[in-house]
């Protein structure tokens, strides 16, 4: 992408009544704009990186055997009716009313019309385990949205539901998935914790969630600090104290990123998803459902991973490999050129401003390599290479940028 065509307008100043890093370094840096309270537009920039993070959980969820499907934002009332979750949820679902007998709701989830689907294709314990997944946006009448892409109205998830026939391969499906996702955390340097968590609005005999501890979270939870079992506030033991070390539990800040539910019979009993065992015998279909949420995701990595100078992207979601500077204006083109022939995803910045303007937008933007020409590196057949993470940067052949960049 070159600099002087694209959306890109950075901001030196911090937005007014932004109080999360992740919101102000992502807005200063012309990744998301704020249409409204706990609603934000995903900019080029940002658009790219929610692409990174999609293309890295979709491959690791097909991995375990995720088919994926689309469903659909607009609910039949009936479906949520069925299940006792149009009247049990409280504001937070929005409800639609078109007519006096079409009533419908805006996904919060999907277990309601994910069940009525299986039905199509459910019928005996040969047609399990199943597991159907998706990526799409979700709305939540938040009465108190904060902490930039952390707490929204409208957001982005990764969300799959499992089908079996008995609880071990329920069991495995919710292993596997916990699996997968401490994958994906790795991946972009997040260090999670399990915590043991209670099963809310979802229903079903068991969950847990992977968390971040850190200041810019919303939730509470009880960790042991030696055998590092964690809690939320819901399911911590009632004297504060670990069952196992018997040591008073550390109460710490934490982001929600992912939640695996064991709902077992909830919603196929209720919506009718039944099959027929080895007996013939008919019995409800046991599930299980997963969720991640991307904005989240990105606002935990930035909140974990940022100086004062703007944020530090991992490379596995970074907009861009590499943002190229030609303080001379002579062979930055070529050199960019070659980059994107080679398959180096580059920014390269041609603005007729600064160095130093040049240097601290990089900075900002955190594109994890910064690429600088120059007279005197030029003549060398050289370019300096700064990894966005680190103070020295150095010299290497232009030739071998590709190369240097790629390993």
């Amino acid at each position: 992408m070159i600099y002087s065509k694209s959306f890109i307008r950075t901001l030196k100043e911090l937005p007014r009544g932004v109080n999360s890093v992740n919101q102000a370094l992502l807005e200063r840096g012309s990744y998301i704009s704020q249409v409204g309270s706990g609603i934000f537009a995903y900019l080029p920039l940002g658009l790219a990186v929610l692409r990174k993070v999609e293309g890295l959980v979709r491959g690791s969820l097909t991995q375990i055997g995720v088919q994926e499907v689309s469903l659909p934002l607009l609910h039949p009332a009936e479906l949520w009716k069925k299940s006792g979750r149009f009247s049990e949820i409280g504001r937070e679902l929005v409800k639609i009313s078109t007519e006096k007998t079409d009533e419908f709701v805006l996904a919060m989830t999907h277990e309601e019309v994910i069940t009525q689907i299986a039905k199509e294709k459910i019928t005996t314990f040969q047609d399990m385990p199943l597991i159907l997944g998706q990526i799409s946006r979700k709305i939540r009448n938040e009465l108190r949205p904060r902490g930039g892409l952390i707490r929204l109205k409208e957001f982005k998830m990764q969300d799959a539901y499992s089908f079996h026939s008995n609880e071990e391969q329920l069991d495995e499906s919710f292993e596997n998935f916990l699996k997968s996702y401490r994958q994906i955390f790795q991946k972009i340097n997040l260090d999670v914790i399990l915590v043991k968590a209670d099963p809310g609005i979802m229903g079903g005999s068991a969950s847990s969630e992977l968390m971040m501890i850190s200041s810019a979270g919303e939730d509470l939870i009880y960790l042991c600090p030696k055998c590092q079992r964690a809690y939320n506030a819901d399911s911590a033991p009632k004297d504060n104290t670990c069952p196992v070390d018997r040591l008073p539990l550390k109460e710490e800040k934490a982001i929600e990123l992912a939640h695996v539910f064991k709902l077992g019979t909830k919603y196929s009993e209720s919506l009718g998803l039944n099959f027929r065992d080895r007996d013939n015998q008919e019995k409800p279909v046991l599930m299980g459902c997963y969720g991640l949420g991307l904005d989240r995701l990105i606002a935990a990595v930035i909140e974990s991973s940022h100086d004062d100078k703007g944020i530090i992207w991992p490379e596995a979601i970074a907009p861009f490999k590499a943002y190229l500077i030609d303080l001379e204006g002579s062979f930055g083109q070529e050199v960019y050129e070659k980059l994107e022939a080679a398959g180096i995803e580059v920014l390269f910045d041609d603005r007729k401003v600064s160095a130093g303007v040049k240097f601290a937008d990089a900075d900002l933007l955190g594109i994890p390599n910064r690429l600088v020409l120059s007279d005197k590196t030029i003549k060398d057949g050289k370019i300096e290479i700064k990894k966005r993470a680190e103070k020295e940067s150095r010299l290497i052949g232009i030739d071998e940028v590709a190369s240097v960049i790629n390993n």
